[in-house]
């Protein structure tokens, strides 16, 4: 009696260790398979330099495909991480680093970053400071 006791003790510990073991296997795969999701695309948009570019400011349009360059679509894939979205073409490979949702600088090669604001935020910028109420002299 007490032999068959110990006996399905033994069982029942061995049982528990199997589904710890299951469980810990299910999170440990849950966690891989959502590190490798695809990641929304944050450079998705139009962006525009905070420096004129050749006398005018530089105008990025990334879309889910590729962006426009020079008044045409090149394809693109995008490399996607934290802080970081390398954007890959068939003639070159740019990073873009994030520094908020609406700026990010580029890794221009042999010169200093170049930042760019999302078109929207940079109107609305502009406008603030066209219609500022502030007025030393009142």
């Amino acid at each position: 009696m007490i032999l068959h006791r110990d006996f399905l003790l033994l069982e029942a510990s061995i049982m528990i260790k199997y589904i710890i073991a299951l469980v810990i296997t299910v999170l440990i795969l849950s966690a891989g398979v959502w590190l490798y999701l695809p990641k929304d695309n944050p450079l998705l948009g139009e962006w525009v330099s905070t420096d004129d570019i050749y006398g005018k400011p530089e105008r990025l349009v990334f879309t889910e495909f590729g962006m426009f360059k020079d008044g045409s679509h090149v394809p693109a894939e995008f490399d996607i991480s934290r802080q970081k979205v390398t954007v890959i073409t068939n003639l070159a490979s740019t990073e873009y680093l994030l520094v908020s949702d609406n700026m990010i600088k580029q890794r221009v090669p042999r010169q200093t970053w170049r930042f760019f604001m999302r078109a929207k935020a940079m109107k609305n910028m502009k406008e603030a400071l066209e219609q500022s109420q502030i007025n030393r002299y009142n």
